[in-house]
């Protein structure tokens, strides 16, 4: 093969990689804005800021990393809910390529027979580049020294570094609370302009990803509850399915905060593959805060060659608390 189908094949499996990575948090729930549009100012509260960070089989000389960023905020003008958010996110995949997202969202909130809608929409500005310096070309070997020199030309100037595009997702989302129940349903499009994306002057357009997720919540007992929650993601013919349970158990609350501690499994695999990792997670609620550590380890045939050990995340939310009068009363004129 010439070198042209040598880079070629590099480009791809490293797409290939990134693809399966985009966005891949196992702390999904942990990461509003990147599960989905809707979730912008969905959360009892002023404004929040929250930062999500997986390094994932360290083990690999080219390992993943991901960091998240952002903030969101509601207001209520004519006595409706709005909401505005933007987020940012850098991954690096393979070592040598890396995606930069940036991601204003807007959403709206409605009460309608006791369900809470909310509906997203998120357009932004998608950047991913490559960088030839850190990879070695047929060109580049120095005869002299029977070495690959990376300062000699690659001839590769039909390929670019870099490419960007826009990108626009929406998404929906619906809650209610039924006695000790609470169950809710989200659904969310991601590439809905099917963005042009190469770095080899290809036509390649990124079709539809879909994101689903639920969850249903019982409350036990006054300070401890349960949540069952999945989600699936799917696009073209990959699929990633992550399910789990979780236990929260209140420590104590005041009209403002509800401090609390909790821990979770979760499991991931696909819908026509075998599963690919166990998750466990560990967190806690403290007034304004909420910290979530999860831990993967990974279940695949790659197990032997990083000894079963996958990936570490860190999430972190800060949540302003809510100054909007929610609660009414009718003074009487006898007290």
């Amino acid at each position: 093969m010439n070198k042209k189908h040598i880079f070629l094949f590099l480009v791809i499996g490293l797409f290939s990689k990134t693809f399966s990575q985009d966005v891949h948090f196992s702390q999904y729930y942990l990461s509003p804005l990147t599960l989905n549009p809707a979730n912008t100012g969905n959360f009892k509260g002023d404004y929040r800021f929250f930062g999500n960070y997986r390094s994932q089989w360290r083990d690999i000389d080219k390992a993943y990393n991901t960091f998240s960023a952002g903030g969101d905020f509601n207001i209520y003008p004519q006595n409706l809910n709005f909401s505005g958010g933007l987020y940012f996110l850098n991954d690096r995949s393979g070592g040598n390529l890396v995606i930069n997202k940036i991601m204003p969202s807007a959403a709206f909130h409605v009460k309608l027979a006791g369900f809470n809608l909310s509906a997203g929409i998120q357009p932004g500005v998608v950047i991913k580049f490559i960088d030839f310096y850190a990879h070695s070309f047929p060109e580049q070997l120095n005869w002299g020294t029977g070495k690959f020199d990376k300062t000699l030309t690659n001839s590769e100037s039909n390929v670019d570094q870099r490419t960007t595009y826009f990108d626009l997702n929406t998404g929906f989302h619906v809650s209610k609370r039924f006695g000790k129940f609470e169950p809710e349903v989200g659904f969310s499009f991601f590439h809905l302009n099917k963005p042009k994306e190469s770095m080899l002057g290809f036509n390649n357009r990124l079709p539809i990803k879909q994101f689903y997720n639920a969850a249903l919540t019982y409350f036990a007992l006054p300070k401890l509850s349960f949540k069952i929650h999945s989600f699936c993601g799917y696009t073209a013919k990959a699929s990633d399915w992550v399910t789990g349970v979780e236990a929260d158990y209140i420590l104590n609350k005041n009209a403002f905060f509800t401090n609390s501690v909790f821990a979770g499994f979760m499991w991931r695999d696909g819908l026509k593959r075998n599963t690919d990792a166990s998750i466990g997670t560990v967190g806690m609620h403290y007034m304004n805060y909420t910290i979530g550590f999860s831990y993967d380890i990974t279940m695949s045939q790659l197990k032997t060659a990083v000894d079963s050990r996958g990936a570490y995340e860190i999430a972190l939310i800060y949540k302003a608390k809510n100054t909007r009068l929610t609660k009414k009363a009718i003074p009487c004129e006898r007290y």
